[in-house]
């Protein structure tokens, strides 16, 4: 019998091609070829190999360099993107400008609304504010309706401030020293511990309920002059315990020391009010003041008293 593989000449080829068995070669060799085209059968067996021994095969090449590249591309920039989101919120939560300064360095500043930082800037005493910007500057930019941003950043030991309108042109600019932001009431100074290590204020510790309730018995007028800017004492980690007059007065002003017990112990937050005020307070908190006030000598024949 003459073997399949040696046909002698295209007639035996042709014979042998259409019998049974080349029926059958030609039909598996269709059918692989028709599945291949319809399901793409190789290319996903050379792809499945090709994932699966990735890591064994040398990242060397053009198209390995780019992938990296860009790989370290995108991580970079996520990152940047995190820090900058971290950046608003930190700004946006600030509750005071000094939070709000010590949140910037050299290499990320902050953006906040203009009515954001309108907030924080009424907050400040006024001789601080006018250190930042004018009032009349801030009411005028506020009644052209085209102040929509401040961005803030550090540069050295200062904070440069601008104010911006929707396409981020500057309408007025300022920095102030950092040093000097903690030196002008912008930020409260605080004293550690608690009110009976400090010798100014020995003899003059009230229960801060009681403070209070004698505060709230004033007029709005002496309440705002005792305490001009209450928000600083609602925005302090911790609850008022008691409060402390000093037997100072310096510029028609006395300084007042609340008492703040949190998680970690006692500190004293200062603030300094108008000295009549504070005086009416301290009348209401010791009556024998008011009786030492009126006690007057009596001038002959006119039922008079005169002051000691």
């Amino acid at each position: 019998m003459t073997a399949w593989s040696e046909p002698r000449d295209l007639k035996t080829w042709i014979i042998r091609g259409f019998s049974l068995r080349g029926a059958v070669v030609l039909m598996i060799a269709m059918s692989i070829i028709v599945s291949e085209v319809r399901f793409n059968w190789l290319e996903i067996m050379v792809g499945r190999y090709l994932a699966a021994t990735n890591s064994y095969r040398p990242e060397s090449g053009n198209v390995w360099e780019q992938g990296r590249l860009k790989a370290v591309a995108e991580q970079t920039l996520e990152q940047m993107v995190n820090k900058k989101l971290v950046a608003q919120r930190e700004a946006r939560d600030a509750t005071s400008l000094v939070q709000l300064f010590d949140g910037l360095t050299e290499a990320k500043g902050a953006m906040i609304s203009a009515e954001r930082f309108k907030t924080l800037y009424s907050q400040i005493p006024e001789t601080a504010a006018r250190m930042l910007f004018s009032p009349i500057l801030i009411l005028r930019l506020s009644s052209q309706k085209n102040w929509e941003r401040v961005y803030l950043e550090r540069e050295g030991g200062n904070v440069a401030i601008y104010l911006l309108d929707h396409a981020n042109n500057v309408l007025s600019y300022n920095t102030i020293n950092e040093n000097r932001i903690h030196v002008t009431g912008i930020d409260p100074p605080t004293l550690t511990g608690s009110l009976d290590t400090h010798a100014e204020f020995a003899g003059r510790i009230y229960p801060a309920e009681r403070f209070f309730m004698a505060l709230g018995a004033l007029s709005a007028e002496a309440q705002q002059a005792v305490i001009d800017q209450p928000g600083v004492l609602l925005s302090a980690e911790g609850n008022p315990s008691r409060v402390g007059i000093s037997d100072e007065a310096g510029g028609g002003r006395i300084r007042i020391a609340v008492e703040l017990m949190d998680a970690q112990g006692a500190r004293c937050l200062l603030v300094s009010g108008q000295e009549w005020a504070v005086w009416e307070v301290r009348q209401l908190l010791e009556p024998k003041l008011r009786k030492r006030k009126t006690d007057r000598l009596r001038w002959p024949g006119f039922g008079i008293r005169g002051e000691r």
